[in-house]
């Protein structure tokens, strides 16, 4: 896509959340099971499900733009095993597999993935198939409450479990993360596996990691509006707290860490969608840059907006939420600075 092709998508995708998610009622609509039963068919239509099955229309920039709007809208919406399962399955001869990827841009199918041993954090877990049945125990997976079918990546290949199938329980894991992640647990599952190069799966695990920086990087920047309007109309000394230097600096710091942040971002996913050998470089680079940013930006508004950020009842707090638990994720940025460091010294000998 073009700037102006890009800046379309932007503004479609920020119009359908203004309809069925808007910002301002994300706290309201969390506890609406009707809202959020909706909330993906609405999406689906709109062609958002489809994301990463075609590299030649829409790449890595626009995967990640749109993962933008969901943080700036605070939208719960299963995109990322969407794009998860369409970045892995589009090639998979299996009609099981191209049923599945039917149903999930239908709208019909909503698909969770469980990253295990990709996932980058020792903590994460993993699972082995023996046969046509699945057991390990797989921690930090998104949207697992809702999901259809979960997909777990596992070496060389992922397995595709049916959420209501025998030996599949889930446990939600309250935390920062809003909605909260889950613990998987699978006790000889039936299940689908497919054979896919553990290189595949691991660039697949990095798309995500950009994709929830970027998510990261929608809240922090609706966090930061929240702020800017915030300090033009809290009076404190009879004028408003935005004509203090105090609060202009931080503001201006933020603002410029945003900027950096998503430029960092949009340089790595661009290197990947033109096919630069050392993208996963520009991806490490980016993660390792737009982290410690873009928690200073969250902790920066959140000082500025005082009290509002600390009540739940506003939308502040989610996006706090949010910033902090995606840059958390995927062994966060101490993984990235260790990435660069094998990058340019080579590995620990």
């Amino acid at each position: 896509m073009s700037d102006a092709e890009r800046s379309l998508l932007r503004r479609s995708v920020r119009d359908v959340l203004s309809n069925i998610w808007p910002a301002d009622k994300a706290v309201d609509n969390s506890g609406n099971a009707e809202a959020i039963a909706t909330l993906w068919p609405a999406m689906a239509r709109q062609g958002l499900s489809s994301l990463g099955s075609n590299a030649a229309e829409v790449g890595l920039r626009e995967i990640a733009l749109v993962f933008e709007e969901l943080g700036r809208a605070a939208c719960p919406a299963p995109l990322l095993g969407a794009v998860g399962a369409n970045l892995a399955l589009a090639t998979q001869p299996s009609n099981t597999a191209r049923a599945l990827l039917e149903d999930l841009r239908q709208g019909n199918a909503t698909i969770a993935l469980a990253l295990g041993a990709f996932d980058g954090d020792p903590a994460a877990g993993r699972a082995e198939t023996r046969g046509d049945r699945l057991s390990g125990k797989v921690s930090f997976v998104e949207d697992a409450q809702t999901a259809t079918h979960f997909l777990v990546f596992l070496d060389g290949g992922v397995a595709v479990v049916a959420s209501d199938a025998p030996g599949v329980r889930v446990e939600a894991t309250p935390g920062l993360a809003v909605p909260a992640f889950s613990e998987l647990t699978l006790k000889n599952a039936p299940t689908l596996r497919l054979d896919i190069p553990s290189e595949l799966l691991a660039d697949v695990a990095l798309v995500a990691r950009l994709a929830c920086a970027s998510r990261a990087l929608g809240a922090a920047h609706r966090a930061f509006d929240l702020a800017v309007d915030h300090a033009k109309a809290r009076k404190q000394f009879g004028q408003p707290i935005g004509q203090f230097q105090a609060i202009q600096h931080k503001l201006a710091n933020c603002l410029i860490s945003l900027d950096g942040a998503r430029l960092a971002l949009d340089a790595a996913a661009a290197a990947r969608d033109n096919d630069n050998p050392d993208w996963r470089v520009f991806a490490s680079s980016a993660v390792a840059f737009a982290s410690p940013a873009l928690r200073t930006v969250s902790i920066e508004t959140h000082r500025a907006l005082g009290a509002i950020g600390y009540a739940e009842e506003h939308e502040a707090p989610r996006h706090f939420r949010r910033v902090h638990a995606d840059l958390a994720r995927f062994g966060g940025v101490s993984r990235a600075r260790a990435e660069l460091a094998d990058f340019l010294l080579g590995p620990v000998q």
